[in-house]
């Protein structure tokens, strides 16, 4: 795995980041210009989150925007949702369209995977302003992987058209394997395995995937700690089984210098990328190299800017947290519609979008009471370019 290191070689880019700070943020249903202001001259305390995107059947656990300004949604086959279309685009009216279309968003139980969107867990755009799409794979209504299902898709977001899919055999995604999340940086993409406890690394010009660290402790969580939401709400369904769930958030520092990982329960923990892409290490020896950053109530979501900050949606207090490269712990905004924030996302001119699934009120979360409350908002806000005196980046462009 030679390619891996050289591929990580080069730094980031900050065209596409400092290109975007130009253009504007298309809110859906929205005077976009107004709002947009409005944003801008808002500063902590007072922040403001807007709401750009709302659902009125099917919740959503994330929101990606291209440099444009068009916002896709990622909404997952959780229960009470197994009719989702999976993926939306936000039209400029507001309206909410199945993307791609077709196939993609007509999957059934016992249908053809190939084509389709199973369980869309996270999705993300990149500078190139493509999607791509995480999509676990699991039936619904067994719990089950389907053969063939878990994939990463990439889209061409003006036309539907797909550009690749990555699926890999049980080498990679051992039986048990859910593909959670995934960062680029230059060649390599990163993918974050929340089933078993993993890292899959994959170089995207030779082909190349290696996997990492699997199973190891560091990257799985225990029923030591439980999530929890506002009020100190602890997950679990109807029979008292709480959740777990391992390895799941991942940031990249702009100079690649730093990986970070984290279960939604905690620790923030990180490792130098260096280690990470060094074939010679055995999983000990890289697990050695791992360091505990922070212990952390339970998080839905992470974001990184071009100045190392680390951003969290802290599920427990409805708020979002900026933990600095000295890290000092920052609160950057409080917002009682902040009920489980998940996959941040930094756009190309610095909104914040963050969206809210209401993942506690689930029954499978909730003793089995379901007090979901539709419809299901996206918010977004501007960030500042300070928060207490210490300055805040730009996004961190995978090119």
């Amino acid at each position: 795995m030679s390619h891996l290191i050289d591929a990580f070689a080069r730094p980031l880019s900050r065209r596409a980041a400092l290109a975007g700070l130009a253009g504007g943020l298309a809110l859906a249903g929205c005077e976009a210009a107004g709002i947009r202001q409005a944003m801008a001259t808002s500063r902590p305390p007072h922040l403001h989150a807007t709401v750009i995107a709302s659902s009125p059947r099917y919740l959503c656990n994330a929101v990606a925007a291209t440099q444009g300004g068009t916002l896709f949604l990622g909404a997952p086959r959780w229960e009470l949702m197994e009719d989702t279309p999976c993926v939306f685009r936000v039209e400029p009216d507001g309206a909410l369209q199945p993307f791609p279309g077709g196939s993609w968003n007509q999957w059934k139980p016992g249908g053809d995977p190939t084509n389709a969107f199973l369980m869309v867990n996270g999705l993300h755009i990149f500078s190139d302003d493509t999607l791509w799409v995480v999509d676990q794979g699991v039936d619904p209504t067994t719990g089950t992987t389907v053969p063939g299902g878990q994939k990463l898709v990439q889209f061409d977001t003006q036309t539907g058209k797909v550009l690749q899919v990555l699926r890999w055999g049980p080498d990679i995604l051992p039986p048990g394997s859910a593909m959670n999340d995934l960062r680029i940086a230059g060649d390599l993409m990163f993918v974050t395995d929340s089933g078993l406890g993993g890292i899959i690394i994959h170089h995207m010009g030779s082909g190349e995937t290696v996997r990492r660290l699997s199973e190891h402790p560091l990257l799985r969580a225990t029923y030591a700690k439980p999530m929890r939401g506002r009020d100190g709400h602890i997950f679990m369904d109807k029979n008292g089984k709480r959740p777990l769930v391992h390895s799941d958030m991942l940031e990249i520092t702009a100079d690649r210098k730093w990986f970070y990982f984290s279960c939604p329960i905690g620790p923030l923990r990180r490792l130098p990328a260096s280690a990470l892409l060094d074939m010679s290490l055995t999983d000990a020896q890289l697990a050695a190299k791992i360091e505990t950053v922070l212990d952390m109530p339970t998080m839905m979501g992470t974001a990184i800017d071009t100045l190392d900050n680390f951003y969290f949606a802290d599920a427990e207090h409805g708020r979002i947290r900026v933990l600095t490269p000295e890290r000092k712990l920052l609160t950057l905004i409080e917002d009682s519609r902040l009920i489980d924030g998940d996959a941040l996302f930094i756009t190309a001119d610095r909104h914040m979008l963050v969206p809210i699934p209401q993942t506690e009120r689930l029954p499978g979360n909730n003793a089995g009471a379901n007090t979901l409350k539709p419809p299901f908002i996206s918010l977004g806000f501007m960030l500042p370019e300070t928060l207490d005196g210490h300055r805040l980046g730009n996004v961190v462009s995978s090119l």
